[in-house]
């Protein structure tokens, strides 16, 4: 579990370097502040007193996210090498199934030392946002506005399962890690998907950041897919958030042509593209 002051250091030295690389970093601020945080999952570089390098790795289930940022006045001085090897050295990047590295596209100085570690590049990620003015209103009830959402139930353990594992391609046991991990935070909400009385996706909401609602994990059985009943609820749940005065944000990979148009239709809009880069360890 990081401190106070470690997590303010952590925002200000993000403030810095966003502001100086016009980036957006994704640095899970949620899983930072949960109090059931591993140690060994964070790293930190000081210098007189001030943080000028910081690494974090994320765990969602047997895979391992590496993200991390260093001032921009102390960068090639091996800063960022340095909080690498401490990393390396703590054993939990080699007990993961997957090691992917996620840098902002805009970032060249991170896309230099990835490279020269051996990353390979995997995929990039569409940050979105949702614009009021691309929809000033809500649409009409649609065909599927027999589609509406619950609260997850144990008894929903199995069909999470298959829909991951059919819609993300993710193994039992990295599902279960992730839905005990949302279980120790209560800034995350999973809903379950019901149409026709019949369960049949699931997604998650994210209330970390403040004055916004995340949403993630949301995913429709294939049998039901192509019908209008994701962007249903989608609509829901915007409407939802945004009159609880929240803008939702959602991410999609930048090759998920049909989730990128469902998305865009609903009113988001990219605003920052993210990299991700798998390392063999």
């Amino acid at each position: 579990m990081l401190n106070e002051q470690q997590l303010q250091d952590i925002k200000s030295l993000q403030r810095i370097c966003e502001t100086q690389d016009d980036i957006c970093l994704k640095l899970n601020d949620d899983m930072l502040q949960m109090d059931s945080r591993k140690t060994n999952m964070d790293y930190f570089y000081y210098e007189n007193d001030v943080l000028i390098g910081f690494l974090a790795l994320y765990g969602f289930g047997g895979q391992v996210e590496v993200c991390g940022m260093v001032h921009p006045n102390y960068r090639k001085q091996g800063v960022f090498t340095s909080l690498w090897n401490q990393a390396l050295s703590s054993g939990r990047i080699h007990e993961a199934s997957t090691v992917l590295l996620n840098a902002p596209q805009a970032s060249l100085a991170a896309a230099d030392w990835l490279k020269k570690i051996g990353a390979s590049y995997s995929f990039s990620e569409y940050e979105m946002a949702w614009q009021k003015d691309l929809m000033p209103e809500f649409p009409a009830a649609s065909v599927a506005t027999s589609a509406s959402y619950r609260p997850y139930e144990d008894a929903d353990l199995e069909l999470v399962l298959r829909l991951y594992n059919e819609g993300f391609g993710s193994n039992d046991a990295d599902t279960l890690e992730t839905l005990q991990e949302e279980d120790r935070n209560p800034r995350r909400v999973r809903s379950m998907v019901v149409y026709r009385q019949q369960t049949i996706g699931t997604l998650v909401m994210d209330y970390d950041t403040p004055l916004q609602a995340g949403i993630f994990g949301f995913v429709i059985d294939a049998a039901y897919r192509g019908q209008g009943i994701g962007r249903s609820i989608l609509m829901q749940m915007i409407r939802r958030e945004v009159e609880a005065g929240l803008q939702p944000h959602i991410g999609v990979e930048t090759q998920n042509a049909n989730a990128l148009k469902l998305y865009e239709n609903c009113g988001f809009r990219s605003y920052a593209v993210q990299d991700y880069y798998e390392l063999s360890v």
